[in-house]
């Protein structure tokens, strides 16, 4: 039986180049995503989904949302479905956590944006705080997952061309997010065992 990847955030942009980039490696990949009919900070729908799996290798917690605002325009409701990406990635991890057995691998996409020091754009609050979370959950998550035999890591890129970035209006050099989707392979597969507990910072 094929190797099992859940990619979250899978309908497009990178997730997509994720999904793909995993498939012609010869993974099965289930895409959790919206526009697929799961809302992976619904915490039933995540359960659901996962409890269709007839095995789980690997994870890629990719879902994301980045509304523009200045902090003092910045609604509860919105700020509260940016946040939802980690949210999204506590519910996705703890489920994997529970059926994946050793050599399972967890890749969290966060951001140069959620990076110490890293150059941070006006009316990005909650996108930051979302990607500043998922860093410090991915290191948590690596060390309760070494006794498991479980492996998680993080890649935090800088811009990619997606439609997310458009959304953003962040100008320079761009990632293609094939590019992107080959590292987050890299670290799903044996080849980077035994690397745990990373967040490879990519800047392009």
């Amino acid at each position: 039986m094929k190797p099992v990847a859940v990619v979250t955030g899978a309908s497009g942009g990178l997730g997509a180049a994720i999904a793909a980039e995993l498939e012609g490696r010869g993974y099965g990949v289930v895409g959790l995503s919206r526009s697929s009919g799961v809302d992976v900070a619904d915490e039933e729908r995540v359960r659901a989904a996962f409890d269709e799996l007839e095995r789980l290798d690997v994870l890629v917690n990719n879902a994301a949302v980045l509304i523009p605002r200045p902090l003092a325009d910045t609604s509860a409701t919105e700020w509260d479905e940016q946040l939802g990406s980690l949210r999204a990635a506590f519910l996705c991890s703890r489920e994997a956590f529970r059926r994946m057995g050793p050599g399972g691998t967890i890749v969290n996409i966060s951001s140069l944006s959620g990076v110490a020091g890293a150059e941070k754009f006006a009316g990005m609050a909650a996108y930051v705080a979302a990607k500043s979370g998922l860093a410090g959950l991915t290191e948590v998550l690596a060390v309760e997952g070494r006794p498991l035999g479980i492996r998680v890591n993080a890649i935090s890129p800088g811009a990619i061309d997606t439609p997310m970035l458009k959304v953003a209006g962040v100008a320079g050099r761009k990632f293609a997010p094939a590019e992107v989707a080959r590292v987050v392979a890299w670290l799903a597969a044996p080849d980077s065992a035994p690397l745990t507990g990373a967040n490879l910072r990519l800047e392009p």
